[in-house]
This record gives structure tokens, C-alpha cells and sequence, in this order.
């Protein structure tokens, strides 16, 4: 692999994990004592999973196992149940990267909120088998709907600020990545 390719996939896998420790350090602060309405999204998944549809290459298994875990420990979460849903629902998405280089947006949409569904729901049942006590299934569902319409200005911030774009068959080459 040569040096500009190399250096480019580490500044990637470097700026997510700088914004990815940011939006942690906002999760900590104590923004509102009142308990609010409207829960805050899971900026840190959408990110994670609007990155990993466009480059999967930024986001390695081993930086998203790190840093859910990390977020698990700081935001006094079961330690490394959200990691591995978090996880697993990442390498599907980075696995099917090759499949949404020229579909739509919606389809795209579509796809990250069904893994995002089904990743809240293996840890709703994860943490109801060890029965923790939890916040009502409607709650998790507002959290869902708020995380999931959140996720086009997610991508839009990697679009236009990030200048993360999807993969293109000559980027897919150098890469490695699938065609």
C-alpha cells in the first residue's frame, strides 16, 4: 500500500475518533437538570454507521470496540453490551458498503434505521434477560425515531464538512475494497 493511501486512512480513522470523543465529553456534560421531553440522539452510532456506509476503512473494528466501550464505562452503561450491538451492527453495514455506492438516499435511510432498530433491540432483550431495570419500550422507541431522523444531517455533516464521500470503483481498487 503506498504512503498516500496509507496516510489518508489513518487521518480518517484519526478525525473519527476526535469527533467521536467530542460528542462523548458532550454526552458528559450536564447540559439540563430537568428531565426533558425529547430524548438526545446516539450521535456517536449514527456517526459510526454513516461513516462505515461510506468508508468502512476509517472505522475499524478494533477503534469502534474502543470507543463504545470507552463511551459504555464514561456513560455508566452495562460495560460492553452496547459495545458488542454496536459493533456487530457496524461490521454488517461496513460488509454491505459495496451494495449502497449507487442507491438512493432513502434505501440507504432505510437500511441504517432497520440495523439501528434491530441493534437497540438485541440490547433491550440482552438487558432483559439479565433483567435491568429499564426505561418503558416506548421511550426506546422515541430514542429510535430521534436517533434514526437525525441521520441525514449526520451524513450531511460528513458530506459537506468531513468531505467523506461514498466509495468510487477506482478508490474501491486502491482500497481493497469489495466491487
Amino acid at each position: 500500500m503506498d504512503r498516500p493511501v496509507l496516510l489518508g486512512k489513518w487521518m480518517g480513522r484519526l478525525t473519527y475518533f476526535a469527533i467521536a470523543v467530542a460528542i462523548l465529553f458532550v454526552d458528559l456534560l450536564p447540559l439540563s437538570f430537568t428531565p426533558g421531553f425529547m430524548p438526545r440522539p446516539d450521535l456517536l452510532f449514527v456517526l459510526t454507521l454513516a461513516i462505515a456506509l461510506r468508508r468502512p476503512e476509517f472505522v475499524p473494528d478494533w477503534l469502534v470496540a474502543l470507543i463504545f466501550f470507552l463511551a459504555d464505562i464514561l456513560l455508566m452503561r452495562p460495560p460492553g453490551l452496547w459495545t458488542v450491538a454496536a459493533l456487530v451492527a457496524t461490521i454488517f453495514t461496513s460488509r454491505q458498503e459495496y451494495r449502497f455506492r449507487d442507491a438512493a438516499f432513502l434505501l440507504e435511510w432505510g437500511f441504517v434505521a432497520s440495523v439501528m432498530f434491530l441493534a437497540m433491540l438485541a440490547n433491550r432483550m440482552a438487558l432483559t434477560i439479565m433483567l435491568v431495570d429499564q426505561p418503558p419500550f416506548g421511550t426506546m422507541m422515541l430514542h429510535f425515531l430521534v436517533t434514526t431522523a437525525i441521520y441525514p444531517l449526520v451524513v450531511a455533516f460528513c458530506y459537506f464538512i468531513l468531505r467523506i464521500r461514498k466509495v468510487t470503483p477506482d478508490v474501491a481498487i486502491r482500497f481493497g475494497h469489495r466491487l
